[in-house]
C-alpha cells in the first residue's frame, strides 16, 4: 500500500481498509466474527532507527527517521482459540506472548475513578499485581522458580475522543493527558532498554514517574530492592514485563480501535527497528517493526470491564532476549508486538474506547 514518508514526520493515523479490500469472515454458521482484514502501520524495510521527544505529560513530538509501509493483514478472533478445549491451542503468556484474563463481575473497576491517577495507583495497582500473580501461578509446575514479587510502576489511559472524558487529575504529573491509542506496529522493550528499566526502578524515581508521591511519602528510596535487580541483572533471576490492558468504559465493549497482538512464535528480531524516546531526564527504547508475512494477528473482539488482556513486553528468559533471532518452543516466548487497529466489523457510531494499560514488573527467586 502507498503512503509512506521519511525524515521528520507526524505520527501516522489508523488507517481504515480500503472498501474493496475488506473482509468480515464468520466462525461457521453463527454471527461470530472469525477474522477481519486490517491495515496496519509497519515500517518500511529501508527503516533504520527512529527517534522521538517525550515531554513531562507522556506526549510525543514528531518522528525522526520513520518510512512507513502500511500493510493490509489479517487479524483473527482470539476468543475462537480461547474458547477451544485443546490446551494447546489456547492462547498464553510463554507461548504466545498474552492471553485473555477475565472475571464474573466488574463492580470493583467500577468503584474506580481511572482518571485519578491516586485511585489508580493506590486501588488498581494492587489489583494489577494480583491478576498478573494468578495468571502466572496457573502456568507453573511443581519445578518452576518462584515468583518473589509483581510490581505495578507505570500507566497510560488511552482513547482518541480525549475531550469525551475530562483531564487526569495527578499528583505526580501536571502535564498527565489521555494518550491516543498506539496504531503503530511495535513493542515496547529493547534488549538495550528493558535492563535499563529494570536497574532505573531501584534507583530513586524521575521526576515524571508516577509513584514518585507514593515511594517519598512511605519514605522508599526506590520500587525495587537494587540487590534483587542486580541479581536479575547478572542473570541469576529471571525477570518479565507484563502490561494489564482494560476497556474501562463500564457501558460498552470495545468496538472503536481495538487492541492486535502478533503471536511471539511467528515474529523474529530481524523484522524490528530500534525507536528511541528522548525524555526529559532519560533514554528509553522500544521496537517498531517492518511487515512480515509471517506474522500472526490476533484481537479479542467487544472487550468489556471485567475481562483484560495481559501482555508481555520483555521476558529474561526469553529465546530473543537470550541472543537468539527468534523465540522458540523450548523457551517462554521474549515480547509481543501489537497495536491497535481500525476494525471493519466496527459498527457506524460506536462510542469511542476509553482503556487503561498498567505496567508490571515480575521478579523471580533466585534460580537454582
Amino acid at each position: 500500500m502507498s503512503g509512506r514518508t521519511s525524515g521528520s514526520s507526524a505520527w501516522p493515523s489508523m488507517i481504515s481498509t480500503p472498501a474493496d479490500r475488506t473482509t468480515i469472515n464468520y466462525h461457521a454458521t453463527s454471527t461470530v466474527v472469525s477474522s477481519v482484514s486490517a491495515v496496519m502501520n509497519y515500517v518500511s524495510t529501508k527503516t533504520t532507527e527512529i527517534s522521538t521527544r517525550r515531554d513531562m505529560g507522556g506526549s510525543d513530538s514528531t518522528l525522526v527517521g520513520a518510512d512507513w509501509d502500511p500493510t493490509l493483514v489479517t487479524v483473527a478472533n482470539a476468543r475462537i482459540s480461547q474458547c477451544t478445549n485443546n490446551a494447546s491451542q489456547k492462547l498464553t503468556l510463554d507461548k504466545n506472548g498474552f492471553e485473555l484474563w477475565a472475571e464474573d463481575g466488574n463492580d470493583k473497576y467500577q468503584e474506580i475513578n481511572f482518571l485519578d491517577q491516586d485511585q489508580v495507583v493506590n486501588q488498581y495497582y494492587p489489583m494489577c499485581e494480583q491478576i498478573v500473580k494468578d495468571a502466572l501461578a496457573s502456568q507453573t509446575t511443581s519445578n518452576s522458580t518462584p515468583i518473589a514479587g509483581v510490581f505495578a510502576f507505570d500507566h497510560n489511559v488511552r482513547s482518541k475522543e480525549k475531550m469525551s472524558f475530562g483531564a487526569i487529575q495527578s499528583s505526580s504529573r501536571s502535564e498527565a493527558q489521555i494518550q491516543n491509542p498506539a496504531g503503530i506496529v511495535h513493542a515496547d522493550y529493547t534488549r538495550t532498554s528493558a535492563p535499563k528499566r529494570l536497574n532505573d526502578l531501584s534507583k530513586p524515581p524521575k521526576l515524571n514517574d508516577v509513584l514518585r508521591p507514593k515511594l517519598i511519602a512511605e519514605s522508599r528510596d526506590s520500587l525495587l530492592d537494587p540487590k534483587m535487580v542486580q541479581e536479575a541483572l547478572d542473570g541469576k533471576r529471571r525477570f518479565a514485563f507484563i502490561n494489564v490492558w482494560r476497556n474501562i468504559d463500564v457501558d460498552n465493549p470495545v468496538r472503536d480501535c481495538p487492541l492486535a497482538c502478533i503471536d511471539a512464535s511467528s515474529a523474529s528480531l530481524k523484522d524490528t527497528r530500534v525507536f528511541k524516546i528522548h525524555y526529559v531526564d532519560r533514554v528509553g527504547e522500544n521496537y517498531f517493526v517492518c511487515p512480515e508475512r509471517q506474522h500472526d494477528w490476533y484481537y479479542y473482539p467487544e472487550m468489556t470491564m471485567n475481562e483484560a488482556i495481559l501482555l508481555k513486553q520483555w521476558d529474561s528468559c526469553g529465546g530473543i532476549a537470550n541472543g537468539n533471532e527468534r523465540d522458540d518452543a523450548s523457551r517462554p516466548t521474549t515480547f509481543a508486538i501489537h497495536s491497535a487497529f481500525i476494525d471493519p466489523s466496527c459498527p457506524p457510531g460506536a462510542p469511542p474506547r476509553i482503556s487503561i494499560e498498567v505496567r508490571c514488573i515480575v521478579m523471580w527467586e533466585v534460580g537454582e
